[in-house]
């Protein structure tokens, strides 16, 4: 019969027999006296208990009670002591069977030869690469590569893996044996390493090495780095202390200063509006404080209780999820909408002409107390009053009458609340002769709450009348049917100009049209395209305008097409007298395309590149800079450069003339056909390309080139 024995060994509480106790306590003692002249003895001995203890732990299964064999199989293990030097023990019996303890490799941070965190080092040690050197370099190659997202990587394996703190941890590191000859040894070693360590300041105190390795530096290098990486982690967690603090702060601030007016907007009991706050509060709040902490103890070392991060993640996860459920129940009630509409008696207008005005804001009641946004929210003792959801829209009537349409829409649970919800909202449009006086809010009456509540206005304009906004209403204007929804003239842009409505949609008959002596556009175009019988002058001007002279029924004659940068104006085949003329001004010029129309002039620009496209009976005269020229001239049409440039290309045909000799350039290209003429002053190089029936004259003393030429002069 053995005795029952109760140990702790290394950290691991065991139950253990008599025998295997007195075989176990021999073979620690000859250890013992094995490593008492080691400097460190108590901490080889401390890791080889743990050692022994974690072994005999993971042999015993579901039993509980340690035998002799479950010691010889850890000291088997371990090695016995006269495997490095040691006396032998004596057993008490005969072991009946052994088993085997078969370490892995683990992965472990090795802080010994950290940089940062040691991670690298770790991963080299586990991977079996000699120096974490490569292995650092690789990481600072996929951080650079990846624009910064390996880092998160990094700061992650730092989080996950535990570091290599015991000898046998170091030993797991690099899959070697945690017998007590490797213990001892590791011991050792690291003892050496601390003296080297000691030394190697002191000789740095002294003067410094004086050499270093090509590891050394790059070691340095990625010190100095990993330094820079923490200290820019720890100003992205300062920021964002700061950040959420301010947040946390000013979110308080506005809650408590908003207190006695949550009611109106908050779709929730006051109780559970609280609680939504409070968990908002906690949501923010405790991020804030796991910074501040992580800060602490990064900086300053001190540390904090293993419980305090397990419990704010517990609470702020409960926070979280009643934050969620109390949301849903804030969106259930705007889970429908509702509409109430009615239509405004308009009937007893008689003018042509309907204002449209604000009916001026005013006070709440003298109870007022609270508003912001310049006006646009403002609460009282008994209501509420919004000002910016109110929008109007302009459409064509259908009935020859004016006609305004007010709808109110707002949310709700259902849809009956949604109606309930628009009812008991207060906007009253007023009628006054010819003008309908809009409100500029409208009110929510105390124990209702705002739901989304919006106005629509929606005024119907028969043909032929008009339509006058004030200011100030006109910027509440949503949508609008104008007859050109690209123009140049928006009612939000022109208040108290009177716009008629057309077929197509609202113009202003009170403001300059394209076309008019007063027309200004803000926008450039350099593209004009001309058809029609009628002369045009092109200058240039620092803005856009256009302008005619002439008879005014030939004016109107001339129709105005626009896209993007391009004009076109057209008589659409219209027989005029030929002597109207079109003025446009303009800070730039790229192109002219000239079909059957009369004599254009073209003056005082400078560009980069131009085109002219000429035919029929178009008479062109340039008098501008370009630096390169385009010409396609056909079917008689003639043409008359002054100016300058570096390259020009001509290709006439059909009897077109260009008449370029006051145009100085250094390079052309000009194709003459079908009793073409040409007359040209190039510096550098011409190449020519003509038949027999067309006549290309050169000036200057350019190097000619001549293409299939039949004739050249």
């Amino acid at each position: 019969m053995n005795k029952i024995l109760n140990i702790n060994l290394g950290g691991y509480a065991l139950t253990i027999d008599d025998d295997a106790y007195e075989y176990l306590s021999s073979y620690l003692e000859s250890i013992r006296r094995r490593f008492s002249e080691s400097e460190g003895r108590d901490e080889i001995m401390h890791d080889i208990e743990s050692r022994l203890g974690e072994i005999i732990s993971t042999s015993l299964g579901n039993r509980t009670i340690v035998m002799l064999p479950d010691v010889e199989a850890a000291i088997e293990v371990m090695g016995k002591p006269e495997d490095f030097g040691g006396e032998p023990v004596e057993k008490p019996g005969t072991a009946a069977g052994k088993k085997t303890f078969i370490p892995g490799k683990k992965l472990f941070r090795d802080e010994d030869d950290a940089v940062i965190g040691g991670v690298c080092s770790g991963l080299a040690a586990y991977f079996g690469i000699a120096d974490p050197i490569w292995v650092r370099l690789i990481v600072v190659v996929l951080t650079l590569g990846s624009f910064g997202f390996a880092a998160p990587a990094y700061l992650l394996l730092w989080i996950l893996m535990p570091p290599a703190r015991s000898a046998a941890e170091r030993l797991a590191m690099r899959g070697e044996k945690a017998n007590v000859e490797n213990i001892a040894r590791e011991i050792e070693h690291g003892f050496e390493r601390l003296s080297k360590r000691v030394n190697d300041f002191s000789a740095s105190a002294a003067g410094g090495s004086a050499g270093r390795t090509t590891a050394n530096v790059a070691g340095g290098c990625l010190r100095i780095f990993g330094k820079l990486a923490l200290a820019l982690v720890i100003l992205i967690a300062g920021a964002m202390v700061l950040g959420l603090g301010s947040l946390w702060v000013v979110g308080t601030w506005a809650f408590v200063t908003a207190q006695p007016y949550i009611s109106y907007f908050s779709p929730l009991s006051g109780s559970a509006t609280y609680l939504g706050f409070f968990n908002a509060f906690f949501m923010v709040g405790i991020p804030v404080v796991g910074l501040i902490l992580w800060l602490g103890r990064t900086i300053f070392r001190f540390k904090t209780p293993a419980w305090l991060g397990a419990g704010m993640g517990v609470l702020w996860a409960l926070n979280f999820i009643s934050f969620i459920l109390i949301g849903g129940m804030a969106f259930g009630n705007y889970r429908e909408g509702g509409n109430v509409t009615k239509n405004l008696d308009l009937s007893g207008i008689r003018s042509d002409t309907l204002h449209v005005q604000w009916a001026g804001q005013g006070d709440l009641n003298e109870y007022d107390d609270w508003g912001f946004g310049s006006g646009d929210i403002q609460i009282g003792d008994k209501h509420l009053k919004i000002k910016d959801l109110v929008e109007i829209n302009v459409r064509r009537s259908l009935n020859g009458q004016f006609e305004c349409k007010q709808t109110i829409r707002a949310r709700g649970g259902t849809m009956e609340d949604a109606i309930e919800n628009a009812s008991s909202t207060n906007f009253d449009v007023g009628i006054d002769g010819n003008t309908l006086r809009v409100p500029t809010a409208f009110d929510i009456r105390s124990g209702k709450k705002w739901k989304g509540q919006r106005i629509i206005l929606t005024i119907s304009v028969p043909d032929n009348k008009f339509i006058v906004f004030g200011d100030v209403v006109n910027y509440r204007l949503n949508d609008v049917d104008y007859a050109d929804p690209d123009g140049d003239y928006y009612i939000g842009q022109y208040p108290d100009k009177a716009f008629r409505m057309t077929p197509q949609g609202l113009v202003c008959s009170e403001c300059p049209q394209f076309g008019d002596r007063q027309f200004r556009d803000g926008r450039y175009y350099e593209k004009f395209i001309l058809e029609g019988n009628f002369n045009t002058e092109i200058i240039k001007d620092d803005e856009f305008s256009i302008s005619y002279e002439g008879a005014p029924n030939e004016q109107s004659a001339v129709e105005y097409i626009r896209t993007g940068d391009d004009v076109t104006l057209t008589t659409r085949g219209k027989t005029l007298s030929g002597q109207l003329r079109c003025i446009i001004k303009t800070p730039v010029f790229t192109a002219l395309i000239a079909d059957n129309t009369g004599q254009v002039t073209i003056r005082g620009f400078e560009e980069g590149r131009s085109f002219i496209t000429a035919k029929g009976s178009s008479s062109i005269r340039g008098f501008f800079d370009s630096r390169e020229m385009d010409l396609t001239l056909s079917n008689k049409c003639q043409v008359e450069l002054v100016g300058k440039g570096e390259e020009l290309r001509a290709n006439l045909s059909d009897g077109a003339k260009l008449e370029a000799g006051a145009w100085r350039t250094q390079r052309a290209e000009i194709s003459a056909s079908d009793t073409s003429y040409a007359k040209i002053n190039a510096e550098d190089d011409i190449k020519v390309k003509s038949d027999a029936s067309s006549t290309v004259k050169i000036e200057g003393s350019p190097r000619v080139h001549t293409v299939d030429d039949d004739k050249q002069e």
